[in-house]
């Protein structure tokens, strides 16, 4: 290819092909290494730190194509065999330790309410799936309240695994099409095959990525098809390229606004950013320009910077790195007892990195240099046996919580038991109860949601509880979000005993409201829009449903911001939403019962808190203020309706909190499943407070 030029300076000038070691590629694996590290640390700050791992994928996407196209140019094959075993002594070794050794880790230190999470992560990532099964737990409303787990960050080794597994097979095609098509398989002529395919292939997994970014920003960060155009992106840099790197004035500016457009998306992007799709054009076009673009060997160019030994120290143990930091800033928390300060944070970053060091010294430099895993077949009996330890180590996370585990916390019944220890606060001391709840805490963090469809789609889905429908006396309605789904529970007391049937209509993330419900990290209003048409779909069954006689409805309102749908204009959305949504129930000749929304907890677990910190339960409460936000709208929109008349307000603040405190575990039960709803039993043994409030 011809050599670009400075039309206004001086040409630019490449070095020549087969230079050997980059160092400022292992300079610009420190930055790629940097900025995730620190984002995982101080995520308020460097926002868009996550941009680091796109920039490893365009290294390796170059390398590795680079790699494989000499080996075929060489030798006319690609030795599949040797190329993945290289693979395994490469990277197996430092990352199965550091599975097996997260594992230990959370089998001493973490809560028994994370190990069977965690276990399901730690055997996807020994088996490389990590990436598709948080893809999955992504869409999976069962598992978003999941904590973040020890072995978390390797979707993006699995992703580079599998790209390892796939690429070579890929190109082996592309090589078939060059013998085929070209009267020669010369070095140039099997180049232009492999470009034009390199680049069908990266053009039609960026448009994938684009589109499927729009529509599941959540799914489409971690699979991998999303993710190939950013590896094809490096291996048209080799191949465009040929191994050269340009350094004239024209090369040097580009390579300054590639480190610009690093640093701008580092510190501009944030979780809302809709990535990978078209805004990972700038990391990644920032890394090619660097890869291309770094043969200056004055310090006026970044390359000399990225080339100093302080950056390739730091690229040279940038994967055991990225393997220790993140299982450090999983499991010490809990060792501490408190959320990590900046003197622990800093101390990570100097321990992880010395740790890194030493597990390139004694772990990843001998097995690759050695003769152990070098013959044959033993880089994949390696790789066999080792996944398989892990698999096996695992497994205990999943069998030891469950031998011997309750279901139930305590008795419901007695004047200290449950919501009754705040009724009868002056003689129950603590609050809180004095059983241990922390065995409990696994089985109440495996509770399911009740009969509650997920994000997609408008279809209504109902389940029946409370007096078989035959024997029923009254039907009855529980509508809303999965805050409402939480009542079930309680209502299928009080229907059992009032003989009442309980029908069920709730939806995730979906208030029952006119407005329009916001939240901010969706990129699309997909959800959105399916909400709006299934209140519609809601209303017009309530309104032709004549059996149903009442309509209890919850929400986490304070969850969302509110917008006026075009067909519907509302002076305060947020208010008037439920309001205009509660009078057409009324209209139809439905009774309300509107909840209040129930207090807001620490914004994580509470069962994992509860479980870490079972001798101090009261680290896991929150004050009454904090707890109780102005922000609760459908709160105020019901005292507002209270007031006129149109509806019933069930109240329970006090059957959670006292007049300092919300607490996460009263009487000896646990009050939530998770980070905000309610468990099943604390649900069940507040049925009588709801069934005094609802009178005759």
């Amino acid at each position: 290819m011809n050599e670009p030029r400075d039309r206004s300076a001086a040409p630019a000038t490449a070095d020549k092909p087969g230079t050997g070691f980059r160092p400022e590629i292992q300079g610009l694996r420190a930055v790629a290494v940097l900025s995730v590290v620190l984002y995982h640390l101080w995520p308020e700050r460097l926002t868009g730190g996550y941009v680091g791992v796109d920039v490893f994928f365009v290294i390796s996407g170059y390398l590795i194509t680079a790699h494989l196209f000499r080996d075929f140019t060489r030798t006319g094959r690609v030795p599949l065999t040797t190329f993945w075993g290289r693979r395994i002594r490469r990277l197996l070794p430092a990352s199965l330790l550091v599975l097996a050794v997260s594992c230990v880790a959370v089998y001493l230190w973490a809560p028994a309410t994370t190990w069977d999470a965690s276990a399901r992560q730690l055997i996807a990532s020994a088996l490389y799936v990590q990436n598709w099964l948080l893809a999955a737990n992504a869409v999976d409303y069962s598992a978003m309240s999941e904590s973040a787990t020890v072995a978390q960050h390797f979707w993006s080794l699995s992703v580079e695994e599998q790209f390892y597994a796939v690429w070579p097979l890929i190109l082996i095609g592309l090589f078939w099409i060059a013998g085929r098509r070209v009267k020669s398989t010369s070095r140039t002529s099997g180049r232009t095959v492999f470009i034009i395919g390199l680049a069908v292939i990266s053009v039609l997994s960026l448009a994938f990525s684009i589109y499927y970014t729009a529509v599941n920003s959540a799914g489409a960060y971690f699979v991998t098809p999303t993710r190939v155009w950013e590896f094809g992106a490096g291996g048209l840099a080799a191949l465009l390229a040929a191994d050269r790197r340009f350094s004239g004035p024209a090369a040097t500016l580009t390579a300054w606004a590639a480190v610009c457009a690093l640093a701008f998306a580092a510190t501009t992007y944030t979780a809302a950013t809709p990535f990978p799709g078209f805004t990972a054009i700038v990391p990644v076009g920032a890394t090619v320009a660097l890869i291309l673009c770094c043969g200056n060997p004055h310090p006026y160019g970044p390359g000399w910077w990225l080339s100093r030994r302080p950056a390739t120290f730091l690229g040279d143990v940038s994967y055991s790195l990225y393997l220790w930091h993140w299982p450090a800033i999983v499991i010490l928390p809990f060792i501490l007892g408190h959320p990590l300060g900046w003197k622990t944070k800093i101390a990570i970053l100097i321990g992880a990195t010395a740790l890194a060091w030493v597990t390139k010294v004694a772990v990843e430099d001998p097995v690759r240099r050695g003769r152990l895993l070098r013959s044959g077949w033993r880089p994949y009996g390696f790789a066999l046996a080792g996944g398989a330890a892990v698999v096996a180590l695992s497994a205990v996370l999943v069998i030891v919580p469950t031998v011997g585990t309750p279901v139930a916390a305590a008795p419901r019944s007695g004047a200290c038991q449950g919501p009754a220890a705040l009724t009868h606060e002056a003689a129950c001391s603590p609050v809180t109860g004095t059983v241990d709840v922390s065995r409990v805490a696994v089985a109440v963090s495996k509770e399911q949601p009740l009969c509650l469809p997920g994000f997609e789609g408008s279809e209504l889905v109902t389940c029946s509880y409370g007096a078989p429908a035959s024997k029923a006396t009254k039907k009855v309605a529980i509508v809303g979000d999965s805050h409402a789904s939480a009542w079930i529970p309680a209502l299928d007391a009080v229907g059992k005993k009032r003989g009442w049937q309980v029908v069920s209509y709730v939806k995730t993330s979906c208030p029952a409201t006119l407005a329009l419900r916001v939240l901010p990290n969706e990129t699309t209003d997909a959800n959105q829009a399916a909400c709006h048409q299934w209140v519609k779909n809601l209303n017009a069954r309530l309104a032709s449903d004549s059996t149903v006689s009442a309509v209890f409805t919850a929400s986490f309102s304070s969850a969302y911001t509110f917008a006026s749908p075009p067909d519907h204009p509302l002076a305060d959305p947020a208010i008037d939403g439920f309001l205009d949504e509660w009078e057409g129930w009324r209209a139809s000749g439905k009774r309300v019962y509107v909840f209040e929304d129930v207090p807001r907890t620490i914004g994580t677990s509470v069962p994992t808190c509860l479980a870490g910190h079972a001798s101090d339960p009261m680290s896991c409460a929150v004050p009454r203020a904090s707890a109780l936000p102005p922000s609760m709208v459908i709160t105020q929109a019901a005292t507002q309706a209270e007031q006129q008349h149109h509806v019933t307000r069930i109240a329970l603040r006090d059957r959670f909190c006292d007049e300092q405190w919300c607490y996460p575990q009263v009487g000896s039960v646990i009050v939530y499943r998770d980070f905000s709803h309610l468990s099943r039993e604390y649900a069940t043994a507040l049925a009588p407070y709801i069934d005094r409030q609802l009178g005759g």
